[in-house]
């Protein structure tokens, strides 16, 4: 059951920090009316001010973070769900 768990974390995991990398740079294009400087977008990087970059490095964290934890507890009360009698 714990294999289970991990994978099942694991899997979601990845696709909330997918999903959040994507909220989080539409969020940043809406606020700021520019591409977000993300490592995938090694242009937009090299424009911007790095004050800029090193604030969406904070929020993209914060968000990753956040979403990690938000997963893990989902995944966690999910199991322990379905083993209780």
């Amino acid at each position: 059951m714990k294999l289970l768990t991990k994978a099942l974390t694991i899997a979601l995991s990845l696709l909330a920090g997918l999903a959040g990398a994507r909220i989080s740079g539409a969020i940043w294009k809406g606020a700021t009316g520019e591409p977000a400087p993300a490592v995938t977008n090694p242009e937009a990087q090299q424009r911007t001010k790095i004050s800029k970059v090193l604030a969406f490095a904070v929020v993209s964290g914060a968000t990753a973070s956040i979403i990690q934890a938000l997963t893990k507890r989902w995944t966690q009360n999910l199991v322990e769900k379905k083993s209780a009698p």
